[in-house]
């Protein structure tokens, strides 16, 4: 069960940075009712296990339960929504644990690169924000702000509730509606929404480490582009399993790196694939080079109708397994129909992926495999970098 928030990073003003994600940690600190320890007694007596998350366009709360525990659940989830108190001493104590959780994220090598890559690919857009905040900004929300900042995005029309497994849906509908039917709409207006353009900027920054992390960002498309699909086969060619050309090339023919992949990051409006990978100080050019071949590669040749099936194979098949996991079929319920307002089924995605040809990956890799128009980041120790081709 999960409460879907239209809110997210890209969402505040330069003074609320950090807000969104301050608030889905404050959900879980108390409410009129209960304190911490009684909202995770609660979910604990019952085996219950709650997290949330916070990214660039929404944020969620959740649960996953036995289904026998569904009105406990809803009960728990319900006041935590309506009730939150925001106490002064609680946003104290959060906003150090918040403080933890920055500097974990700066020390995270891969999680600070891609921070690093979305400065240099979309500048000083919302969308390049860290969701965690700045330290300045953490400190001075105090809890006018905080409840203010809840009132007015929390709102019904903002709010999806999404449900999978053995759960009766005339039954939870009819009980959400006597428990939620009173909240009140806030009048809600949303920050202009610029477009992030994209650019071709390189950041390096050193710091005292055994590799040097390296990103590279080219153009994607958002969530509703038609080039959706072909772009999630061409980003399983390039760096989306074991097989693909970079793990192949980069890892099991030149030992260059360990971990070597790309992957695709897509909002409403904008969208960016990149490629990550780890190597020892002397051997960036040499992985660089490698890369750029590889890029070329898919460019200037055709792939074959067997790569491209077994991509397709692939995909299909992925996305299939997660329907397995109940907490995967409510994200999916969420997502869609925040970022859709309506339901995307698996069935309708793979239909898309089986229309995709070779021709329509090569021409996607002429447009988006540029690499004079690629972001790079560097994150080691290292203070220059040739980075041509």
């Amino acid at each position: 069960m999960g409460f879907w928030i239209n809110v997210g990073a890209r969402d505040e003003h330069t003074n609320q940075h950090g807000l969104s994600h301050f608030v889905e940690h404050m959900v879980f600190k108390g409410t009129n009712t209960r304190n911490a320890y009684e909202i995770a007694k609660a979910l604990d007596a019952i085996g219950g296990q709650a997290n949330a998350m916070t990214t660039q366009e929404y944020s969620c709360f959740y649960a996953r339960f036995y289904h026998t525990h569904l009105d406990k659940i809803t009960d728990i989830l319900c006041d935590m929504l309506l009730s939150s108190s925001f106490k002064v001493s609680d946003i104290d104590r959060e906003r150090q644990v918040i403080f933890q959780e920055i500097r974990m994220f700066e020390d995270d090598p891969e999680d600070y690169i891609n921070y690093l890559l979305g400065k240099a690919y979309w500048g000083e857009h919302p969308v390049s924000r860290s969701i965690l905040g700045t330290r300045e900004n953490i400190e001075s929300f105090n809890a006018n702000m905080i409840r203010s900042y809840y009132k007015e995005r929390y709102s019904p029309q903002n709010i999806v509730i999404a449900l999978a497994g053995k759960v009766n849906h005339d039954a939870i509908v009819h009980r959400l509606e006597r428990v939620l039917g009173g909240m009140t709409r806030t009048k809600y207006y949303p920050i202009s929404k610029k477009k992030p353009q994209a650019g071709a900027q390189k950041i390096i920054k050193y710091r005292d480490l055994e590799q040097v992390h390296i990103c590279l960002g080219g153009k994607g498309c958002d969530i509703e582009s038609p080039e959706r699909y072909a772009l999630t086969l061409l980003n399983i060619i390039l760096g989306g399993n074991m097989s693909s050309l970079l793990f192949q090339e980069v890892r099991e023919k030149y030992g260059l790196a360990y971990h070597v992949f790309s992957s695709l990051t897509m909002y409403t409006d904008s969208g960016m694939q990149s490629i990550y990978m780890a190597v020892e100080p002397s051997k960036v050019n040499d992985a660089l080079k490698v890369v750029y071949e590889t890029l070329d590669c898919l460019i200037e040749k055709q792939l074959s109708q067997t790569i491209i099936r077994e991509a397709k194979e692939y995909t299909k098949a992925i996305m299939q397994l997660a329907q397995e996991s109940v907490n995967n079929q409510m994200v999916r319920l969420g997502q869609s129909e925040l970022m859709y307002n309506r339901y995307v089924s698996v069935e309708e995605i793979i239909e898309n992926i089986d229309k995709i040809t070779p021709a329509d990956i090569q021409e996607l890799a002429k447009n988006v495999l540029n690499i004079d128009q690629m972001a790079m980041a560097f994150l080691g120790p290292v203070e220059e970098i040739d980075t041509e081709s």
